[in-house]
Order: structure tokens, then C-alpha cells, then sequence
């Protein structure tokens, strides 16, 4: 494990090799992907959540999403009750500049990301002077943990890819009040 601290607010895990890359094809051929959104498929599991104008209803974590989440319990220190997968299933699927809302999390967690599939680039930006920047290559395997003083400070951003069949599943945990 190759854990790196960009700040004290964001912390990157290039690789956890108990995850095995196979699960991309699971999630990929098996999940009832909703396809509302031009720029990507997503999915929900746990609690209910409503994300970009949908409401997710609960349902219940399927047997790998439940061992993500303790992955997450054991790296970053919460059990997370809602998971939001996003498949980038084209080479220009994307996801522009954003923070991730935070009123609706429990205090002291976060946004925790794990990437499975072909590598993209986080694109990260200042809110306060957007000429501030800095990307992360998220590598199949790997975990980012955004914490909530980071998503007040920082926009974020998945860029389309130049390279042919450049699919990645994001599968994103957070501890949702409820």
C-alpha cells in the first residue's frame, strides 16, 4: 500500500491489492445501471440519497460493495451507509468541477472514492483563486478520501480522456444522516 497526504484534508492510496480488478466486469455486465445522465451511468445502494436532480431509494449493499465499506472503515476510520457507482463506460464520460454536498454527512467523515478500470485524471480547483490547480491520477485499485473542510475549499472534476476504451467505475462512499 502506497499511501500519500496531498494535504491533511485529502489522502490518496494508489493501490489496495485486496481489490480485485475483475470486480470492474462484475459491477460493469451486473449492476442495473440508471442511464438518466448523458455523461455516465450511476447506481445506489444504502441509504436513500438524491444526487444531480434523482432520488435514489434505499437498497441494500450487495456483498462486494459491503467489503469496499469496511475497506474504507479500516483506511479512513468510518463506516460509510451509502455507496454512488459511477460508470464512465466512454473515453469523453466525464464529470465537470464540483464540490460534493456536505450538510447531509456525518461530521468527521467524507467523500471517499475507489477506482476500478482504466485510469483517469482528477482535476482539482481552488474556490477562492481558480488559477490555484493540481491533478491525481486515480489508478485502478486505487482509494481518495475528500474530507469536508476539503470539499469547502476545492472544487473537483473528472476530465474526458484522449485514449480509446477508457472505461473506469468510480464507487463512492459517504456516511449520509439520516
Amino acid at each position: 500500500m502506497n499511501l500519500k497526504e496531498l494535504s491533511e484534508d485529502l489522502i490518496f492510496i494508489e493501490k489496495i491489492d485486496s481489490i480485485n480488478p475483475s470486480l470492474f466486469y462484475e459491477i460493469a455486465n451486473n449492476t442495473n445501471w440508471d442511464d438518466s445522465m448523458a455523461a455516465r451511468k450511476t447506481a445506489s445502494y444504502g441509504t436513500p440519497y438524491n444526487y444531480n436532480n434523482m432520488a435514489y431509494a434505499e437498497k441494500k449493499f450487495p456483498a462486494y460493495i459491503t467489503e469496499l465499506a469496511k475497506l474504507v472503515e479500516e483506511h479512513i476510520g468510518f463506516y460509510p451507509n451509502n455507496c454512488l457507482i459511477n460508470y464512465y463506460y466512454k473515453s469523453d464520460s466525464k464529470m465537470g468541477f464540483h464540490s460534493d454536498q456536505i450538510d447531509i454527512l456525518y461530521e468527521n467523515t467524507g467523500i471517499a472514492i475507489f477506482s476500478l478500470g482504466s485510469n483517469r485524471i482528477m482535476k482539482f480547483k481552488n474556490k477562492t483563486d481558480k488559477s490555484i490547480s493540481f491533478e491525481v491520477e486515480l489508478q485502478s485499485q486505487s482509494l481518495i478520501y475528500m474530507t469536508q473542510n476539503f470539499q469547502n475549499d476545492w472544487l473537483h472534476a473528472i476530465l474526458p480522456s484522449s485514449e480509446e476504451n477508457n472505461e473506469r467505475i468510480s464507487i463512492t462512499f459517504r456516511k449520509i444522516k439520516g
